[in-house]
């Protein structure tokens, strides 16, 4: 997907649910966290926001993270290249979302960490379910206080994400794995950070 493209696409949609909301960009930088000149860049389309700060414009205003991906929810087939993605950690992880749509408590995506990656994301919030599946290469999964765990090929893995998880892949090859974001309740909706 054209990164141009996708920087104006995320600039429209957060000003069409800012002003659905009645929000002024003071409003919604104090819901979000997010400074007001960087959302006004990204409304202006001159940002190109990371996965973080996306991830907690749309827990600010309650929405799933995809919201601000989606082309069209009517569309079943979305080829390879043509799938809404971010990187990075310098461009080490990489995000490609491959299910959302509106008003369904499910996001999918494709994530790829390449050789040294090491990706921090922070708590979702109580009732976000991660479910991940590794299909190629080794993860190395981090939640919380405990204990790194390793995960292989074909190895499933279910979590709340309450708590902080640090993502890590250790070996030379990519490591590739599909995650699963389930809200339990919509209004703690805010989109795939595996951040």
């Amino acid at each position: 997907m054209d990164k141009n493209f996708l920087s104006n696409q995320i600039g429209q949609r957060l000003r069409f649910y800012r002003q659905q909301r009645q929000l002024s960009l003071d409003d919604l930088a104090e819901l979000t966290g997010v400074s007001k000149p960087m959302l006004g860049q990204i409304e202006r389309g001159s940002s190109n926001p990371t996965v973080a700060i996306l991830w907690k414009i749309a827990a600010g205003l309650q929405i799933p993270f995809a919201s601000f991906l989606i082309r069209d929810p009517s569309i079943k087939i979305i080829k390879k290249d043509e799938q809404p993605f971010f990187k990075e950690d310098n461009d080490l992880f990489e995000t490609y979302n491959t299910f959302a749509s509106p008003g369904i408590p499910l996001e999918i995506f494709r994530i790829r960490l390449l050789p040294g990656c090491m990706h921090h994301s922070a708590p979702s919030g109580i009732g976000v379910l991660k479910s991940l599946t590794v299909h190629s290469g080794i993860l190395s999964i981090k939640i919380g206080e405990d204990s790194a765990i390793t995960l292989n090929k074909g190895d499933t893995m279910s979590f709340s994400s309450d708590v902080y998880q640090v993502y890590q892949n250790h070996t030379e090859d990519v490591s590739e794995i599909n995650m699963a974001i389930y809200y339990s309740s919509p209004h703690i909706q805010s989109g795939p950070d595996i951040k």
